[in-house]
């Protein structure tokens, strides 16, 4: 798509992106759980800075994987995720990968995180860079095999955290038994 007739992802959208992608790691193992957090942390700094309008269930997302995460590096319980993500994992293009760093840097600015954050929003954008080689698209002209995500792909994946959410909040009310 030309630059001239591309619209650059919302907050929203560059959320839903590094939840997904913060969720992918995690099922990578338990030496994605410091990645995993990464991505949260600069997520939880982008959702301080502006109501997404998502409810909160891009965190609730990844929180519940980053928990089914660490409970399996701890006892060896695999627990089911919340969305199956598609396999393999179409790639976010790279001016969506830019978009994404752009939003976690406009939010840190916005915010005047602690060091901590700011560590934080600074590891996620490199994680971000780092995928499908986009530094050396950038650096070296090097053509990206295909296989993108698109906007509507994340719009699709927040619609179905979104539906997972719902259900599961009501799955445990439902198994309870009637009192009387």
């Amino acid at each position: 798509m030309k630059s001239e007739n591309r619209i650059p992802l919302t907050r929203l959208e560059a959320c839903t992106l590094m939840a997904r992608e913060a969720v992918s790691l995690l099922e990578g193992g338990a030496e994605a759980l410091d990645s995993g957090t990464e991505f949260r942390e600069a997520l939880a700094l982008l959702h301080a800075t502006q109501d997404l309008g998502d409810g909160g269930a891009l965190l609730a997302w990844v929180d519940a994987e980053l928990e089914s995460a660490r409970r399996f590096a701890k006892t060896g319980e695999q627990a089911e995720s919340l969305v199956r993500l598609d396999a393999p994992l179409p790639m976010p293009d790279p001016a969506m990968q830019l978009d994404a760093v752009r939003e976690i840097l406009q939010a840190a600015a916005q915010r005047q995180p602690t060091p901590e954050q700011w560590q934080s929003a600074l590891n996620a954008a490199r994680m971000l860079t780092e995928m499908d080689g986009l530094e050396d698209m950038v650096l070296g002209a090097m053509v990206p095999d295909g296989g993108f995500l698109t906007t509507e792909g994340l719009r699709r994946q927040l619609a179905d955290v979104q539906a997972a959410l719902r259900i599961s909040d009501r799955t445990p009310q439902a198994m309870r038994p009637v009192q009387t």
